[in-house]
């Protein structure tokens, strides 16, 4: 190109019509609209003297909705810093800021019927006298301390402010500490964590006191949910990783072992030979559900999260694809619980969380599919997504088995996980450590039928962006990739058309030694560092 834009976009090269090439070609758009999306649920709250930005006022919303907005957003700190300095001393971290008129603040609040309650247990409630906003943990929940890990870690990658992480490590540790080992959280027969029978990761039981009520009561039945686990055990990776980079090995390698212990806790208690099943029961409930094979969305997720091997992970993609040859619908294969109950807390089958289907299930699934040698189902999967959000106008949370918006959540998430496959799996843009000084690049554009695309991620924190071209010949059997920005090391996995395989690799008109990385029944031409500037050609047969 003879120019170059600031900011992150991916352009593509198909564009039927300029401004009607969303109803059928959407890629063009995907990347606008899911920044829309994030940008919608955008803002900032002013807690006493200082400035917090929320995208969402939730931690676990605004983790999810980091995957997407490191890429747009320049402050990403503000909110997370403010929870890892209030850490309570038993570890655990808040989750919520909100207004003191919001319930969601852990102040008391007076209901239609003259009662007060408060929405969590005391302890898990702080505000700060003369405060317009409160901080809250909701006691039920059970994943937000790897949440906070996940955090941290992309906010490391993004600002590259090491001083900043090692900061933090000791609050992290201790926070994953607590999980582990308090008695409220930690099973220690299964030695697994333990929470009350929400669904799935979500805020509340079938009780009708969980409207108002979330903390934990003596009567909660209680249960092993996958996902507090799988999530657990990718943050205990993160942990080891970023212990090694800066030199201790020790804690490294504790975290490593634990990890590997807890997979086979998890594998063993949890995984039933297909997909993770939804809870493992303590207290025995009878919800019209047989449990073990009901397949909640937080499947989707553990396809990212390092735990599955490749043959676990194609199990589980089959089994979101089998929904939606089940039921025939554009979008069933993205239900959020299969089969749902009928009925938990007075919602039915199909309603919100209760088997309706998810964007943010979409997004996961479509980046596990990249992963994991099904490209064209990936690629399917945001072309779907992204003609329902252009023909509509806009991102929603949930959609009813009609297609319907439904809402219930907000958009910033749903916007940011579509956005996430799109650049980690379409794109292909993986970041090994901060500020791209170490990536992997594996361009699937292909997948999509696309011939002509171009790349630009840049971390709004620090200014580091990933930037290059794409260009694919049908005819002669060619792909080509120009690398623009500057790396350490750059590692290029090009994956070639369905059918082919790599046969030679030029960079800059001279051949290079190569390999060809089988994927299921995808080929990558492999290329382990590729300088900045190089006009990379690739010939298949």
């Amino acid at each position: 190109m003879k120019n170059h834009l600031p900011g992150s976009f991916i352009t593509v090269g198909n564009i039927p019509c300029a401004t009607t090439s969303y109803h059928k070609e959407p890629l063009s758009l995907l990347f606008g609209m899911c920044e829309g999306a994030m940008n919608w649920n955008n803002r900032v709250f002013m807690y006493g003297d200082r400035l917090v930005r929320v995208n969402l006022n939730w931690i676990r919303d605004y983790v999810l909705t980091l995957k997407g907005f490191r890429y747009t957003e320049r402050d990403i700190t503000s909110f997370p810093d403010l929870l890892l300095e209030k850490q309570h001393e038993k570890g655990f971290f808040y989750e919520i800021i909100a207004p003191v008129t919001d319930m969601h603040s852990g102040c008391p609040k007076v209901l239609p019927d003259g009662r007060t309650v408060q929405i969590s247990s005391p302890e898990c409630c702080y505000h700060e006298p003369g405060l317009d906003f409160g901080l809250c943990r909701l006691e039920l929940e059970a994943d937000i301390e790897y949440l906070m890990v996940e955090g941290a870690y992309m906010i490391w990658q993004a600002t590259g402010d090491d001083a900043w992480i090692l900061r933090n490590l000791p609050r992290l540790e201790k926070g994953l500490r607590y999980i582990m080992t308090d008695p409220l959280r930690w099973d220690a027969e299964h030695g697994l964590a333990k929470r009350p029978r929400t669904l799935d990761t979500w805020d509340f039981t079938d009780n009708p006191r969980s409207s108002h009520e979330r903390e934990i009561f003596p009567d909660d039945p209680m249960g092993i949910f996958h996902g507090d686990n799988t999530g657990l055990y990718n943050s205990k990776l993160l942990m080891a990783k970023l212990y090694r980079i800066f030199g201790d090995d020790a804690s490294a390698s504790r975290h490593e072992e634990e990890a590997a212990a807890l997979r086979g806790r998890i594998m063993k208690y949890l995984w039933n030979g297909r997909f993770f099943r939804h809870f493992l029961p303590l207290t025995p409930v009878d919800y019209g559900v047989d449990e073990e094979f009901q397949m909640s969305l937080s499947n989707s997720y553990a396809l990212n999260r390092n735990i599955l091997n490749f043959e676990e992970r194609q199990s589980v993609i089959n089994a979101y694809r089998d929904m939606r040859k089940k039921y025939g619908g554009e979008f069933d294969d993205f239900r959020n619980l299969e089969p749902p109950y009928p009925e938990f807390k007075g919602m039915k089958a199909g309603a919100y969380v209760n088997g309706a289907n998810a964007p943010f299930v979409a997004g996961e699934l479509a980046l596990g599919a990249f992963e994991t040698g099904e490209e064209a189902y990936g690629a399917d999967i945001l072309k779907r997504m992204g003609r329902k959000f252009s023909s509509d106008g806009k991102i929603s949370f949930l959609y009813n088995w009609e297609g319907s918006d439904i809402g219930g959540g907000p958009r910033c998430w749903c916007g940011a996980e579509i956005m996430h496959a799109e650049c980690a799996g379409l794109a292909g843009v993986v970041d090994n450590g901060k500020l791209f000084r170490d990536v992997t690049l594996s361009p699937r554009f292909v997948a999509a039928d696309e011939k002509h695309a171009y790349v630009r991620l840049e971390y709004g924190a620090s200014g580091a962006a990933v930037e290059y071209e794409y260009c694919c010949n049908p005819e002669t059997r060619t792909l080509g990739f120009n690398l623009v920005s500057e790396h350490d090391r750059a590692k290029l996995r090009m994956l070639v058309p369905a059918g082919t395989v790599p046969e030679e690799v030029k960079i800059n008109g001279s051949g290079v030694e190569f390999h060809d990385e089988v994927v299921g029944k995808s080929h990558y031409a492999v290329l382990e560092n590729v300088p900045s500037g190089a006009e990379v050609e690739i010939g298949c047969r």
